[in-house]
């Protein structure tokens, strides 16, 4: 029973080759949409074979509609997948174990064909040559598909490593208060200021001109081991928060 049972084992191998190949181009399709490489190789994988982790870098793809997409056809091939080749496993063995006679040269040649055939998949999916042009083909088809967009501000303010955005609440003895922030010079502090948040005023992008005044909370971004040191006192840097909604208290009768 070879003859039935080897082609569907070559048949497993050439569903593994084009997982591996739609894998890369899920990759490459989320790289288009501004998605750093390792992150974007990290997710397709995820996606395909559902052991992904909800981390902060897969949120940065849940937030985004195009990236869901891409995730989303991912996670369902990578479903269908699963199913086909665990069918076309049990059929192949199935097939071997319905011969008596000599079941051992019947497994013997399919686990050869499984060593074999898998091998020369490996050596043909590393040929450096097709990956290229393979990459380049799916780089092609998906440019023209995949409009420029802008980034969301949550994942361009995390890009680099140690990074991060923290309110500082500037007090009264403070030597940035009282002057404008040109004259404090966060930027030496490699400090960005990118608001100003004073009573339930918000003073979005303030220019260089604005004086700090005691109480005023400056949001900034910057590399945090800076933002904790310019904060001083020992005190972390404040998160910013979202207020609480009020509760009435209820009226007597």
């Amino acid at each position: 029973m070879w003859f039935i049972s080897v082609p569907l084992l070559v048949l497993m191998l050439l569903v593994v080759g084009i997982t591996i190949l739609v894998v890369k181009g899920g990759s490459i399709a989320l790289r288009l949409t501004g998605l750093e490489e390792s992150r974007a190789n990290f997710q397709a994988i995820s996606a395909v074979t559902g052991t992904g982790f909800t981390t902060r870098e897969s949120e940065l793809v849940v937030a985004d509609p195009v990236r869901r997409k891409i995730v989303s056809f991912l996670m369902i091939f990578g479903n269908v997948v699963v199913v086909m080749l665990i069918g076309l496993l049990v059929g192949s063995f199935a097939a071997v174990a319905r011969t008596v006679e000599k079941w051992y040269l019947e497994y013997g040649i399919a686990v050869a064909v499984l060593l074999i055939g898998g091998l020369l998949l490996y050596l043909v999916l590393r040929s450096r040559g097709l990956t290229r042009r393979w990459n380049r083909w799916v780089n092609e088809k998906l440019t023209s598909r995949l409009k420029l967009r802008e980034r969301p501000v949550a994942e361009v303010l995390t890009l680099a490593e140690g990074h991060g955005v923290a309110e500082i609440r500037i007090e009264a003895a403070s030597p940035c208060a009282g002057k404008t922030l040109a004259e404090a010079d966060l930027r030496a502090a490699g400090l960005l200021v990118l608001a100003i948040r004073r009573g339930e005023e918000a003073l979005p992008s303030p220019s260089a001109g604005e004086r700090i005044r005691p109480g005023d909370r400056l949001v900034c971004y910057g590399e945090l081991a800076r933002v904790y040191d310019f904060a001083g006192a020992g005190a972390p840097p404040e998160i910013p928060e979202t207020p609480e909604p009020t509760e009435t208290p209820p009226q007597g009768t």
